[in-house]
């Protein structure tokens, strides 16, 4: 037996079923422990990609994802994916392979100091030294991941500890000197090393629980009385409404009853239907500008907001978010609640009736339907190749009800997420804040494993695309069917647009029409290109009935240029 065995048990008393990884032989007990229990290990191109799909697993359910990684580059690969999920608050499980304990600091392979580098990036980093240990350090790492305010957390394993104890002797026996006095000592520490290493008396460890956020009643009381008396209230929603998956039907019936127009982002897009009146997509800059009462459930005041800024000054702000900082972040709210979105939403519309804002209501319907006739007409013009918002209006009529839409990064991108509508809650992965290019390869391989019946669409742009395209090898190996759609303008065009307006140049902006469909392709995937807007229905006609095959398949769109985008952010 080895500890790789400790591990598996622990991931199948938790419900956990996938685990994604790079292999190496610094956690191969693992592997060979996970294939015992039956959980599905699906190994990717890039360590980056193990995060990513963690990262999706946690965002579309109630499990938690989880990584494994080999000792050095296999950890320092995940940095990027790790502090996504940090900015992004969304909790996993990264367990990292590490050099043998006793040979620390001696120049062993891949021995770096793994903890100070990832620990700034987690909301705890932890190394195990004994086998005892190892249940109650994971169980630990995922009560912190989901608590207050969820984040990933890393698990350091060391070689040594997950070998079988008997191989793991032989092997320090081997190398210690023969004889002498010094051949004794080292035999005795070593000795001592490993029998406290695999003994097995009972851990120390004390098991942290779980926490929630619940928020305070009287903070709740009053922002209802100040939602109730406002006039043109506008309620913002992020990231943290999707967290608590058990509420999140109450929720949406509670906001219903609320009825205050509502703008979404991130994961909280999908929320509401297009039947939901009080629902709106565009003009959120003149809502807020115009509003008296603004609030913000689950998304801080940065960038995205203007840093505040974006908000009328003499509106009254109400933030709700788990995080303390995140709550007051720019702007001190009127009031705030350090709570669960979901549950502190809950609580306002059982005490409140629906504030009288039905002009106001109008108002902004008047200019979302005059923003919808707009993006109609411009999709109807003509442009080289194919126009983009053609092209997202189109994919909007092929999507499933049950369709998982994943945002990878670009100018196109930010098109689709203006015009593209994800059909319900959990149906829609973007990277969050940090604007990660490159999550679209790991997301998919998260989303399609937690629902293998549900079409997962990856919208790329091109320059997004290369970062994740190997996992088309991946998709492949493990028969797991997706759509990747690549909106092809040769070029990173979010920064070009304003690189070449302020600056004059286009220098490291411009890339080669690539034929990312003929890479599907040698990856033993489905690919086409599309280059005549007349051909892209039947294209994704045919997508859509190789996926139902079990193939994956990559739509590469020659995309032109449109002045949809201008002005947006890219910096």
């Amino acid at each position: 037996m080895h500890a790789g065995f400790s591990v598996s048990s622990f991931f199948k008393n938790n419900n956990i079923d996938t685990v994604f990884t790079l292999c190496g032989g610094h956690i191969s007990p693992i592997l060979v422990g996970c294939e015992s229990e039956g959980i599905d290990i699906v190994e990717v191109r890039d360590e980056v990609s193990t995060v990513f799909a963690a990262d999706a697993v946690s965002r579309l359910t109630d499990s938690i994802g989880v990584a494994i990684v080999t000792a050095g580059p296999g950890v320092t690969n995940t940095i990027t994916a790790i502090k996504n999920a940090q900015l992004a608050q969304s909790p996993l499980i990264l367990i990292g392979g590490a050099a043998a304990t006793l040979l620390r600091g001696k120049g062993s392979l891949q021995d770096i100091d793994q903890i100070a580098l990832i620990k700034p990036h987690v909301k705890s980093a932890v190394t195990v030294g004994k086998g005892r240990d190892i249940i109650p350090s994971l169980t630990n790492a995922l009560n912190i991941a989901v608590s207050g305010v969820p984040g990933p957390v890393f698990v350091e394993l060391p070689i040594d500890l997950l070998y079988p104890e008997d191989s793991i002797r032989e092997q320090h026996a081997s190398q210690l000197p023969s004889t002498g006095f010094l051949a004794k000592a080292m035999a005795w520490y070593v000795n001592r090393h490993l029998s406290d290493m695999f003994s097995n008396k009972k851990s120390s460890i004390k098991i942290r629980k779980k926490t929630k956020l619940l928020g305070r009643q009287k903070d709740i009381d009053n922002a209802a009385l100040a939602i109730v008396n406002a006039k043109k209230p506008v309620v913002l929603l992020g990231n943290q409404v999707t967290q608590n998956k058990e509420a999140l039907p109450q929720f949406i019936k509670s906001l219903n009853k609320l009825s205050i127009p509502t703008y979404t982002s991130g994961m909280s897009r999908g929320c509401f239907s297009d039947k939901d009146t009080f629902f709106m997509r565009h003009n959120r800059k003149h809502a807020l500008k115009n509003a008296d009462v603004v609030v913000t459930v689950g998304v801080p005041l940065d960038f995205r907001l203007g840093y505040g800024f974006s908000i009328n000054a003499k509106a009254k702000i109400i933030a709700i978010n788990k995080s303390k900082i995140d709550m007051k972040k720019n702007r001190k709210p009127f009031i705030g609640i350090q709570g669960d979105p979901t549950r502190a939403i809950c609580e306002i519309a059982k005490v409140v009736n629906p504030p009288k804002c039905e002009e106001w209501t109008k108002e902004l319907n008047m200019l979302e339907q005059s923003r919808d006739n707009e993006i109609i007409q411009q999709s109807n013009i003509p442009t080289d190749f194919v126009n983009p918002i053609k092209l997202c209006t189109t994919i909007n009529n092929f999507l499933d009800d049950d369709s998982i839409l994943i945002a990878d990064g670009g100018d196109f991108v930010g098109t689709a997420s203006y015009v593209v509508r994800p059909r319900g809650p959990l149906s829609w992965l973007d990277p969050g804040p940090f604007g990660t290019l490159g999550v679209g390869g790991g997301f998919a391989l998260g989303a399609k494993s937690a629902y293998k019946n549900k079409e997962v669409w990856i919208i790329y742009g091109d320059g997004a695309c290369a970062f994740s395209l190997a996992e088309f090898d991946t998709f492949v190996r493990h028969k797991l069917p997706i759509i990747a759609i690549v909106g092809n303008d040769a070029s990173w065009q979010q920064i070009a647009r304003e690189q070449v307006d302020m600056l004059g140049s286009s220098i490291g902006t411009n890339l080669a029409n690539t034929a990312y469909h003929q890479v599907a392709i040698g990856y033993g995937g489905k690919g086409y290109v599309v280059d005549d807007p007349d051909k892209l229905e039947s294209v994704l006609l045919q997508a859509k009935e190789d996926v139902k095959n079990g193939h994956p398949v990559l739509v590469n769109v020659r995309i032109g240029k449109t002045n949809f985008r201008k002005g947006s952010i890219s910096v």
